[in-house]
């Protein structure tokens, strides 16, 4: 048997479950909760009194600065959440999600059929399932958020050099989208590179551009940075620095209908 190379890092307010807790290395959660022995609490306060915005990035961020001790000797990272994973082979089981079709449904008893998901030797990178959206990220966003925050978004990304003016203007008329793209397989690499532009991004919380929300859309930060990420894998992509290989969207939930999702 070939030798431990990915580290299993689960982020989720509430627990995995219990019955697969040997997948999970580490564990990181905003706040206590039940689950394997070794668990990080990283509160939303790590990024200040308006922190909650970022939502998970909160957590992957705290992971890019403890990322070198906790990934010691190991060459990959597989991220997934409490419910959601990717998978690297078609399911087996399940049902695709009635109002996001880009989903498998699966319930928790369903898990023994996903071995090879939480393996601990990866053979290369892994990333979610891609979504063509027509219209651009721009109209995309504007179709579930609040239009006015994607172009402060966008202002303050140039004005800090986080990307070109060309490079924003890419992003703002990308078509081709990775939901929950923070979840699959990286490269210790490829994560410092990625989410070390997004903790630069995350800067936005403090600048005069930042609206704080209210409801649905107080992880406004959330939601941006997870189309920037996708924007970024897009990119190493397409430069050939990361392999285009894409896996399954898998969702555990107790029916098909899936609810949250940036």
């Amino acid at each position: 048997m070939s030798a431990p190379n990915t580290l299993n890092v689960c982020l989720g307010h509430l627990p995995f479950p219990q019955t697969h807790e040997r997948h999970i290395d580490l564990m990181i959660a905003p706040r206590l909760i039940a689950g394997p022995k070794r668990l990080a609490l990283v509160e939303d306060s790590y990024f200040g009194p308006h922190g909650s915005a970022l939502s998970e990035y909160v957590q992957l961020l705290w992971l890019l600065d403890k990322l070198q001790p906790l990934a010691a000797g190991r060459d990959y990272i597989r991220i997934f959440h409490y419910r959601r994973f990717v998978s690297p082979e078609a399911p087996p089981v399940g049902q695709r999600s009635s109002n996001l079709p880009w989903a498998t449904a699966i319930r928790a008893a369903d898990l023994d059929a996903f071995e090879s998901s939480f393996s601990r030797v990866s053979p290369g990178e892994l990333f979610n399932t891609p979504v063509q959206f027509h219209g651009g990220m721009l109209y995309q966003y504007a179709q579930s958020h609040v239009l006015e925050d994607m172009l402060n978004f966008a202002r303050f990304l140039t004005e800090t050099a986080v990307l070109s003016p060309l490079e924003c203007a890419e992003f703002l008329s990308m078509q081709l989208h990775i939901p929950s793209c923070n979840i699959g397989i990286f490269t210790k690499a490829s994560y410092a590179e990625i989410f070390g532009v997004l903790r630069r991004a995350a800067s936005f919380l403090d600048s005069p551009h930042f609206v704080s929300r209210t409801g649905y859309q107080r992880r406004s930060v959330g939601f941006l940075l997870e189309r920037l990420n996708s924007y970024l894998i897009i990119r190493r992509i397409r430069g050939g620095i990361s392999q285009s290989s894409f896996g399954h969207n898998l969702v555990i939930s107790d029916t098909a209908v899936v609810s949250g999702t940036q």
